[in-house]
């Protein structure tokens, strides 16, 4: 179950429990899988990103933009006004960029639809 945009913990615990319920009063085995996405903007492989974008149709011209971009991507540690040294960042998105959150979803699509088809899960409504 993923968090949306207007929607909080809450909403997403309160389903997930009100689906327990109703499987278990049926009489249904419920079985729950969660997926830690701690740091998981952090753990993206570019190359695989951009074959998914590829797959997807996103114009050529947008992925190599972004190749270009990625492939250049150095950082430092900041700490107490001490800055460390360069170092290349050859996996991840960036934190705070306003197209990783799209990214990402892109990037973990592919186990979404996996789920949907493998016969586990549940609709809400339409959503699955």
């Amino acid at each position: 179950m993923a968090l949306k945009k207007h929607s909080s913990c809450s909403h997403a615990l309160i389903s997930f429990k009100e689906s327990v319920k109703y499987f278990t009063r049926k009489g249904s085995i419920v079985r729950c899988v969660s997926l830690d996405a701690n740091k998981a903007f952090d753990k993206v492989l570019h190359h695989g990103l951009f074959v998914k974008l590829k797959n997807r149709g996103v114009p050529m011209v947008f992925i190599r933009l972004l190749w270009n971009w990625y492939k250049r991507m150095d950082c430092s540690v900041l700490w107490k006004n001490v800055l460390g040294d360069v170092f290349s960042v050859n996996c991840g998105v960036r934190q705070g960029g306003v197209l990783s959150p799209i990214l990402f979803s892109i990037y973990v699509d592919d186990l979404v639809d996996l789920l949907r088809h493998s016969g586990f899960g549940i609709y809400i409504g339409k959503l699955f």
